[in-house]
Formats: C-alpha cells, sequence, structure tokens
C-alpha cells in the first residue's frame, strides 16, 4: 500500500510537474530513507543463543538456526546482542528416524523422521514439531535424503516459529 502511494506521488511528479529525472531519484531516495528509519525504529531486538543440540547432526543446527533466523526478520525484528534484546534459546528436543519400507534383501529403503524443537523466549517456551517422510534409494546418495528430510521438516515448522515471532510483538 505504501509502496503504491509512493509511486502514484512520484507519477504525479513526473507527469503533472514536469521535473527532471534527478529531481525524481532524490524525492525516492528521501521517501525510503525515510521509511527504512521507520521500519528500524519499531523494529525489536533478538539475541539468538547457540542451539542446544544434543544429536552428532551438525545439519540439524545448522537448519533450525537459519530458520529462526529468516522468521525473526521476517516477523519485523533484527538481530541485536546487547542491552534491551531479547534472548531467543533454541534446543532440539527429539530426532527420530523410524524405518517404514524395506527392500526385497531386507535392507531399510525409506524412513519417517520425526522432529521436535522448542524456543525459550523470556519466560514463554514453546515446542514445534513435525514429522517428514524420506527414501534412501541407494547407499551412494549419502546422506541428502536425510538433509533434504530435515529442511523440509524446517520448511513446515517455520510458520508455526513465524506466527510465534509475531505473536510474542503482539505482546510486547
Amino acid at each position: 500500500m505504501l509502496m503504491l502511494l509512493a509511486t502514484a506521488f512520484l507519477g504525479g511528479l513526473t507527469y503533472g510537474l514536469n521535473f527532471g529525472m534527478g529531481y525524481i531519484i532524490k524525492a525516492m531516495r528521501l521517501f525510503l530513507a525515510l521509511f527504512l528509519s521507520l521500519s528500524l525504529s519499531l523494529a525489536k531486538d533478538f539475541c539468538i543463543k547457540e542451539v542446544e543440540n544434543p544429536y552428532a547432526e551438525v545439519y540439524l543446527s545448522y537448519a533450525f538456526r537459519k530458520g529462526l533466523e529468516r522468521a525473526v526478520l521476517e516477523s519485523g525484528n533484527r538481530f541485536r546482542c546487547g542491552d534491551g534484546a531479547q534472548e531467543i534459546k533454541p534446543y532440539i528436543e527429539l530426532l527420530k528416524e523410524t524405518p517404514i519400507a524395506f527392500t526385497p534383501q531386507q535392507r531399510v529403503s525409506a524412513y519417517n523422521l520425526e522432529l521436535r524443537v522448542g524456543l525459550t523466549v523470556g519466560e514463554v517456551k514453546r515446542v514445534f514439531s513435525t514429522s517428514v517422510p524420506y527414501s534412501q534409494p541407494t547407499g551412494s546418495v549419502g546422506d541428502l535424503p536425510r538433509r533434504g528430510a530435515i529442511q523440509d521438516a524446517f520448511g513446515i515448522i517455520y510458520i508455526d516459529m513465524l506466527e510465534f515471532m509475531k505473536e510474542l510483538e503482539e505482546k510486547r
């Protein structure tokens, strides 16, 4: 909506008053500076601590942190560890892989990955969980299907994390 108003305003400058391109660019820069300063002044500071991961899966911590950073930024907040910043403590409760399909040679070819993670922000604690199937067709693909399943799981959990971050914003 705000962008539409800016476009209409700048369009009026171009057609109605016949200003040169230099004035339009200066007006756009001024508008952008005002918009950015207003949005940054309304943002809340969050400090994300290290992910507590009891499992030997490093990619799990990486994917969780990246999803959480994205949720914080998309909810209109910013990262800053300092005075007045609220700490987010992410932790992984459960990573469980259950075999769900076998080959004729009695080898596991598909798994169900169950993931449960949590966030503690001040006194508020929230747990997010999901379950994602994935297949391991051959050993030659390594752990790529597993990483893909972890990424898919965090894609599902991301929506709930984003809603949680927006709820925190409303409570402040």
